[in-house]
């Protein structure tokens, strides 16, 4: 799931380092607002998981996100 996830981000960013479960979604990896609404809408395709905002703001590390589209989806 966590490899997957990196994966689909790594659509949407180049970052410097290497992307860890504690590696911040908004402020580390420096996404915008127009990136999330990508990210968010592939990752329903992919997993089946709809996000909202409030989602995004409570799983702000990419291990939490992680974890949250497991314990969710289908």
């Amino acid at each position: 799931m966590f490899e997957k996830l990196v994966d689909i981000i790594l659509n949407y960013v180049d970052p410097d380092e290497a992307i860890t479960a504690d590696t911040g979604i908004k402020n580390g990896l420096c996404m915008s607002s127009f990136d999330l609404v990508c990210l968010s809408d592939e990752i329903h395709e992919e997993f089946g998981v709809a996000l909202t905002a409030d989602d995004f703001r409570e799983c702000d590390t990419v291990g939490k996100l992680a974890a949250f589209i497991e314990s969710s989806a289908k």
